[in-house]
C-alpha cells in the first residue's frame, strides 16, 4: 500500500458520512416524520405558543400599569386620571429611565435579532447567521422591556414584544423539527403576525402582517398558506383571556350621506397625517441617540415629555389604543375638537422623541391612533357646521388609512383598524378602498 493511500482512504470514509450523525439529539428524534407532518406540528404548536404570548403579554402590561399608576383596575386613562400629578410625571420617566437601562446593557452584549433580518437571511444554518444568532431568551427580554415601556406609559407601541417573541418560538422550533428551510422564514413571518393577532384579537389582521409587511415578495404566495390558519389558531387561543370580545368598543355607525361625506373627507387628512408622521418617525430613528450611558437618561426624559403632557390629555401616555377608543367616543363640540387636535399634534411628536431617545417599539398604534383622532376630527367639525355625521366611523376610516400609508399596506390597515373595533360591515369595502387608494397616492409622491 502506498504510504498517501491510507489518508486518503480515511478522508473519503469521512467525506461520505451522513450529516445525521451531526444531527442534535432533539432533532435526531424527529427525522422519521415526513416534511409536511414536521410542518404541520411546527405551525401548530407555534401557533399555541403565539396565543400563550400574547396572554402573558396582556397580564404583564396590566401588571405594569398598576405598578407604575398604582391603580388596580381601569384602562391605562383611567389609571392616569386617578393617580396624581406627580406620579402621572413621574411614571413614564421612571420607566423609561429603568428600561433605558436594561437596553444599555443588552446592546452592549450584541444586541436583539429581529424576525425582518431571520426572515431576509432565509433561515440559514450557522452560528454566525441571523437565525443562528437570534435564541430565545434575548427576544423574550427584549419583549419585556417593551411591554414595561408602554405600562409605564411612554409613547411607543406594543405589538413588537409579542411578534419577537413569538418569531422566536417559531424559529427553535423549526430548528428541533426539522422544518425543510425553504418554509423557515414564512413560518416565521407567520409566527410574528399571529403574536399580533393574539395580543389585539385580529386573527386576519395578523396573517396580513405577516404576509404584507414581514416576507419577502417571493414567499407570499405560499406564506398565506402558513398565516392565516396559525393566526386564527393564536386568535383563539387568546380568547381565554380576551374571551373573544373586540379589542375596542365600537359605538354604533349608521350608514347616511352625511357620514359617508365625512369618511370621504377624513381619509385623505388621515394620509396626509400617516406620511408626515412616517417621515418624522424615520427621521428620529435615524438620528436617534448612541447606545452609551446616556441611553437611560434620553429615554426617561422622553417619558418626562409624556408624563407632563398628561397633565391636559389623559389619552396621551401608552401605545396609542385608548387616543383610538377615545377618538371612537369623541363627542360633539369645541372641546373634543380641541382635544383631537391636541392628540393629532402631541402623540407624533411624542413617539417620535421616544423612538429618538433609543426606545425601542412599534408604531401601529401610534399611527392609528393618530388617522383616528383627525378622522374624528373631521367628523365635530362637520357637527359645527351643522351637519351630523357617524364620529365612530369617520374615526375608524382615518385610523386604517393612517396605518396603511405609514405600514405601507393598504390590506392590513383596513383589516386590523376593522377587526380591532368589531366595526359596521358597511364599513370595511370603505376602508379597503381608502386604504388602496391612500397607498398608492403617498407611492407615487415619493417617486
Amino acid at each position: 500500500m502506498r504510504p498517501g493511500r491510507g489518508r486518503a482512504s480515511a478522508g473519503a470514509i469521512l467525506t461520505v458520512m451522513p450529516p445525521a450523525c451531526t444531527t442534535p439529539p432533539e432533532a435526531a428524534r424527529h427525522s422519521h416524520l415526513p416534511t409536511a407532518a414536521r410542518l404541520a406540528v411546527a405551525l401548530a404548536l407555534a401557533g399555541v405558543a403565539a396565543g400563550l404570548i400574547g396572554i402573558a403579554m396582556a397580564y404583564l402590561l396590566e401588571g405594569f400599569e398598576w405598578l407604575f399608576y398604582g391603580v388596580a383596575e381601569g384602562s391605562l386613562p383611567e389609571r392616569v386620571a386617578t393617580a396624581p400629578a406627580w406620579r402621572r410625571v413621574a411614571a413614564p420617566a421612571a420607566g423609561g429611565l429603568l428600561a433605558g437601562a436594561l437596553w444599555w446593557r443588552e446592546r452592549s452584549t450584541g444586541g436583539v435579532v429581529s424576525v425582518e433580518q431571520v426572515v431576509a437571511d432565509g433561515g440559514a444554518p450557522g452560528p454566525a447567521s441571523p437565525s443562528g444568532r437570534m435564541g430565545v431568551l434575548r427576544p423574550f427580554s427584549d419583549a419585556v422591556l417593551q411591554v414595561l415601556t408602554v405600562g409605564a406609559g411612554n409613547s411607543v407601541g406594543r405589538e413588537g414584544a409579542p411578534r419577537l417573541a413569538a418569531g422566536a418560538v417559531a424559529l427553535r422550533l423549526a430548528t428541533m423539527l426539522r422544518v425543510d428551510r425553504s418554509w423557515v422564514p414564512p413560518l416565521v413571518a407567520s409566527a410574528a403576525g399571529a403574536g399580533l393577532a393574539a395580543m389585539y384579537n385580529a386573527p386576519l389582521g395578523g396573517a396580513a402582517y405577516a404576509v404584507e409587511i414581514v416576507m419577502l415578495t417571493g414567499m407570499r404566495r405560499r406564506g398565506v398558506l402558513l398565516a392565516v390558519p396559525l393566526s386564527v389558531l393564536a386568535t383563539v387561543v387568546s380568547w381565554w383571556h380576551s374571551g373573544g370580545r373586540a379589542s375596542l368598543a365600537m359605538p354604533a355607525a349608521p350608514l347616511s350621506a352625511q357620514t359617508l361625506l365625512a369618511c370621504l373627507l377624513a381619509a385623505p387628512v388621515a394620509a396626509l397625517l400617516g406620511w408626515f408622521a412616517s417621515r418624522a418617525w424615520a427621521w428620529c430613528k435615524a438620528r436617534r441617540l448612541p447606545d452609551t450611558w446616556s441611553l437611560p437618561l434620553a429615554i426617561g426624559g422622553a417619558g418626562l415629555l409624556t408624563g407632563t403632557a398628561s397633565l391636559w390629555l389623559a389619552v396621551l401616555p401608552g401605545n396609542g389604543r385608548d387616543a383610538f377608543q377615545g377618538a371612537l367616543d369623541a363627542p360633539g363640540g369645541r372641546a373634543a375638537l380641541v382635544a383631537l387636535l391636541g392628540v393629532v399634534v402631541l402623540k407624533p411628536l411624542l413617539t417620535g422623541a421616544t423612538l429618538g431617545a433609543g426606545a425601542t417599539g412599534g408604531l401601529l398604534a401610534p399611527s392609528f391612533s393618530l388617522g383616528a383622532s383627525g378622522g374624528a376630527a373631521v367628523a365635530v367639525a362637520l357637527g359645527l357646521a351643522g351637519m351630523s355625521p357617524s364620529i365612530p366611523a369617520a374615526a375608524l376610516v382615518g385610523a386604517g388609512v393612517a396605518l396603511a400609508v405609514t405600514q405601507r399596506a393598504p390590506v392590513f390597515g383596513a383589516v386590523f383598524v376593522w377587526e380591532l373595533t368589531h366595526g359596521p360591515l358597511w364599513v370595511l369595502p370603505l376602508l379597503l378602498v381608502a386604504c388602496w387608494a391612500a397607498v398608492r397616492m403617498i407611492g407615487r409622491s415619493r417617486a
